[in-house]
């Protein structure tokens, strides 16, 4: 590793430690670039150099758990199983005695998803925000989302091709669920309706559901 490249890394993790510091200490709202570049001991500029908002701090922050989620959702429409949390693999009956069920993997997505979210909400939420604050049209262009968005309308097809649910447009469903699944929506929930995350959970299901076919 050359010279550059080692005070890269070592600037990431300065920067990436301080951030994660003042979020425990004063919350999202409350720390600004200012105020991580001061605390990581390094200048603004080379802050900006590596990040551009606090969004992309967060974004970096979960990167690491972000690809374990994303990477086991994809695993999802490829697998002949399921795996569970504990690394079980199981068979489940599916439409027309299926082995496999898509929509049992759809289940299993937005179970995840809202458990990812429950734990991460607030910096989802300025992730998003900082994004879509760059004039891009939607949440669904960032790189978090639209990866998730792809990987639902996937399951949708397969659900559909697989005569488990109703007719409907993937990329349509994709987006919605992915829209319905977003951190600010969570949030809403939980702090205007008191909404518990297995509340928020079952009613994501529920319209899911709507779509089997009997």
């Amino acid at each position: 590793m050359n010279q550059d490249r080692r005070e890269t890394d070592l600037y990431r993790e300065r920067i990436l430690k301080a951030a994660r510091q003042l979020f425990h200490e004063h919350g999202l709202d409350g720390v600004s670039m200012y105020m991580i570049a001061r605390t990581a001991k390094i200048g603004q500029g080379s802050l900006y150099r590596r990040y551009a908002d606090i969004g992309e701090i967060g974004s970096d922050l979960l990167r690491d758990n972000t690809e374990k989620l994303l990477s086991g959702l994809e695993a999802l429409t490829n697998g002949p199983s399921l795996q569970t949390k504990r690394g079980e693999r199981i068979k489940v009956e599916g439409h027309a005695g299926r082995k496999d069920s898509y929509l049992e993997y759809l289940r299993i997505a937005i179970s995840r998803v809202v458990d990812f979210t429950d734990e991460h909400a607030e910096l989802l939420l300025r992730i998003k925000s900082e994004f879509t604050g760059k004039k891009q049209l939607t949440q669904f262009e960032h790189p978090i989302f639209e990866r998730l968005n792809r990987i639902l309308t996937g399951l949708f097809r397969q659900a559909v091709q697989a005569g488990e649910i109703r007719e409907v447009e993937p990329p349509f469903m994709g987006s919605a669920l992915t829209a319905v699944l977003s951190p600010d929506l969570y949030l809403y929930q939980q702090k205007v309706h008191g909404s518990t995350k297995t509340e928020i959970r079952q009613g994501i299901l529920t319209l899911v559901e709507a779509l089997a076919i009997k």
